[in-house]
């Protein structure tokens, strides 16, 4: 995602990021990646018993964080589908009118898994709970907020004054992908 992000000019770096090697590997890309999973995982390294049970609290982070990361993914689009309201321009599959009240529906199912992901998977995760420490921590609720707010304040300061969306990178016929204001006739 890194490197097809990269290609659009989407993310800081990116010139470097799109690099392809002798073999075609965005190596750079891949690299970053590897060292960010590092990083996410490094609490895993601590070993964490509860009443004598290992329990594998960065695993259920990270997992969390990719899940939390895919649903805020999702509810953009779905949110915005519904925000625009008949302004829109439907493809070949549609879900006609039905689209008001699932789009709010999947937002908020989203919103709620959202906040049950981000609670702490022990009592010892609680701050205010005796016994609480670090190592019991979910740290979805450290690493989703911050990068959210990140992003936030980089689309501000910078991205929506020159991001256009996805380049085209293979010229497609118009007639193979109909017109974006009338969509192709089916037989």
């Amino acid at each position: 995602m890194l490197f097809a992000f990269s290609r659009d000019g989407a993310v800081p770096g990116h010139k470097y990021w799109r690099t392809l090697n002798a073999n075609r590997v965005p190596v750079y890309s891949v690299v970053l990646a590897a060292v960010v999973a590092a990083l996410l995982t490094a609490p895993a390294l601590v070993k964490v018993d509860i009443n004598g049970a290992p329990v594998p609290v960065a695993f259920f982070a990270v997992v969390t964080i990719g899940v939390v990361g895919l649903y805020v993914a999702f509810s953009i689009p779905i949110y915005l589908r519904w925000r625009a309201g008949d302004s829109f321009v439907p493809g070949n599959w549609t879900l006609g009118a039905k689209y008001k009240w699932m789009c709010l529906v999947a937002v908020a199912e989203i919103v709620i898994t959202s906040i049950i992901a981000l609670l702490p998977t022990s009592s010892l995760g609680v701050p205010w709970n005796n016994g609480f420490a670090m190592k019991y921590v979910n740290y979805t609720i450290i690493v989703v907020p911050i990068a959210l707010i990140l992003l936030w304040i980089w689309w501000h300061v910078s991205v929506k004054k020159w991001f256009t969306g996805p380049k085209t990178t293979i010229d497609v016929p118009a007639q193979a992908t109909g017109s974006a204001t009338q969509p192709p006739v089916v037989t």
